[in-house]
């Protein structure tokens, strides 16, 4: 499921692999994984230096021109590690990378005007949520006029995924980027089985694990 691999409804996959520190750092050994990758996601916030960050987007450009450069700042709440009482503090820091970003992961409730296409995120790291919740937050992203739509939702179930392949039948192809599907060991069939029930967006770790039940891009 690379990005080009079309099925019999000619839709194109993405997997997305996710860019921190150690991957970087290993990134000759990484090589194969990272070129495998439609997007390649720059998780800034795992950079604790923000001098780190000049050129950061170049860097990964050079491992993989193909690709597409996605970059977040993600918050503790969201599961990342920029500390929540700076949050403030990301609209700069946002506005000057995205010069070399293709995309921007934008957390639900954060608006700023950007002038990258915007995906725009929700976590929950204690359940999935239900049909109408779903509904809203498409809605959302559609009056945003985001391009891109992305669930991430911890299961304790497979049973408790369902309503996020029915959201992804019926808000998929509304966007040109749609990632929806849960963490943790219950979640790991939906990384991948989201992608044939209308999702065409999937993330995945090029190297450790940086999300629970994350797979690594070699699965795909």
């Amino acid at each position: 499921m690379l990005k080009g691999f079309a099925t019999n409804k000619n839709i194109v996959y993405f997997i997305a692999g996710l860019i921190s520190p150690s991957v970087l750092l290993n990134a000759f050994a990484n090589s194969s994984a990272i070129k495998k990758c439609g997007i390649l996601e720059i998780r800034y916030d795992l950079f604790k230096d923000t001098s780190e960050w000049i050129g950061l987007s170049q860097k990964v450009f050079d491992l993989n021109p193909k690709a597409l450069r996605l970059g977040t700042i993600r918050l503790e709440k969201d599961g990342g590690k920029w500390k929540n009482e700076l949050a403030t503090e990301r609209k700069e820091l946002f506005e000057k990378i995205s010069d070399g970003l293709d995309w921007i992961d934008l957390e639900r409730g954060v608006d700023m005007p950007l002038k990258n296409k915007i995906i725009r995120s929700w976590h929950l790291f204690d359940r999935v949520p239900g049909e109408q919740e779903l509904n809203e937050f498409a809605q959302e992203c559609l009056k945003a006029g985001a391009c891109g739509c992305k669930v991430a939702a911890m299961a304790n179930s497979k049973d408790e995924v369902l309503p996020l392949y029915d959201f992804a039948k019926k808000y998929g192809n509304m966007f040109e980027l749609f990632s929806a599907f849960a963490m943790g060991e219950q979640g790991k069939e939906s990384r991948f089985r989201s992608l044939e029930e209308g999702a065409n967006l999937t993330y995945a770790s090029i190297g450790e694990a940086l999300a629970p039940g994350q797979l690594s891009v070699d699965f795909f």
